[in-house]
């Protein structure tokens, strides 16, 4: 089975490198910046039980080769398009696509572009940092963070040659035979997160000081949870506990992705998650003030940014 992993940032590195040290034919699409540093370096993840150092094989678009049988998709939500026409070409007339990203909305854009019988769904449960000197540094607790199936439901000869592959490196994961619940399950969580982190601009530990701090994050949560419950998925009762824990401890520097990319005036997924969920409430007919104020929020910030860099 042949791995094309399409970007070598975080989760793609991670993969990628433990996919690599289980002994997997392992190929990373990358931009040329990126393949020139990592023919230079090496990819290194750092584990707790030690760091795992190897060289890599990497690709740029235009000259992705193949056929691949599963293409590994870590890319930024905003990027999906870009990564489709970089990657389908080289994918096997058999193969398949297993997507981590942020949001929902990227399976059927997938379905569309490749045939729905192509496109397996995926789950990442944990964070991974990535250095300045381009490292890979996983934050893992519990077990099975990485969870991924058939969008039909049950099992198959492909997800279990997956599982195989990521085990024999030590990646901590698990098929799903309801894959899609679980992915909302996901959606449903980051939206709450993105949502508090477009509307506040602050880390947890700010807004838990603030006296409407925690009703905030409480109605955050809970709209989140209306409007994935009208779509059929209403999530599980410990994600409104998960989210509301993590947004409530004094002192807590935690922000989610988008926070990270505003603070850094980057560009941000807040259209492809707030903005999908907005719509979805939308076509529903559920109420969500907060999420449109959210999605405001991060367009009045993109359109911001657009102009900076035009100038």
């Amino acid at each position: 089975m042949r791995f094309l992993i399409v970007g070598a940032g975080a989760l793609g590195g991670y993969y990628g490198g433990m996919l690599l040290r289980g002994g997997a034919d392992v190929t990373f699409l990358v931009r040329p910046h990126r393949a020139a540093r990592l023919a230079d370096r090496g990819l290194t993840i750092k584990l707790p039980e030690g760091a795992f150092k190897t060289p890599i094989k990497t690709v740029t678009a235009g000259a992705v080769g193949g056929p691949y049988d599963i293409v590994f998709l870590t890319c930024k939500a905003y990027d999906l398009d870009s990564a489709i026409e970089d990657f389908a070409p080289a994918l096997s007339p058999s193969g398949a696509v297993l997507p981590v990203l942020n949001g929902i909305n990227h399976i059927a854009v997938l379905g569309e572009r490749l045939g729905a019988d192509r496109v397996l769904g995926g789950t990442t449960q944990f964070l991974v940092m990535q250095t300045p000197e381009g490292d890979i540094i996983p934050t893992i607790h519990g077990t099975a963070q990485t969870t991924f199936g058939e969008l039909t439901g049950g099992g198959s000869a492909r997800c279990e040659a997956i599982l195989a592959a990521l085990a024999a490196g030590g990646v901590r994961c698990s098929i799903s035979e309801n894959i899609v619940a679980e992915m909302w399950t996901k959606f449903c969580g980051a939206a709450a997160s993105f949502t508090i982190a477009a509307v506040m601009r602050a880390r947890a530990g700010e807004v838990v000081a603030a006296p409407a701090g925690a009703g905030f994050v409480g109605a955050t949560v809970d709209e989140c949870a209306r409007i994935a419950a009208a779509a059929g998925y209403p999530p599980q009762p410990w994600l409104r506990e998960i989210v509301i824990q993590i947004w409530t401890q004094p002192g807590s520097n935690y922000g989610p992705s988008l926070l990270a990319d505003i603070e850094n005036g980057r560009p941000t997924e807040g259209e492809h998650v707030i903005g999908d969920l907005a719509r979805r409430a939308d076509g529903l007919g559920v109420e969500a003030p907060i999420a449109r104020a959210a999605l405001c929020s991060v367009q009045i910030y993109e359109a911001r940014r657009r102009a900076k860099q035009a100038k």
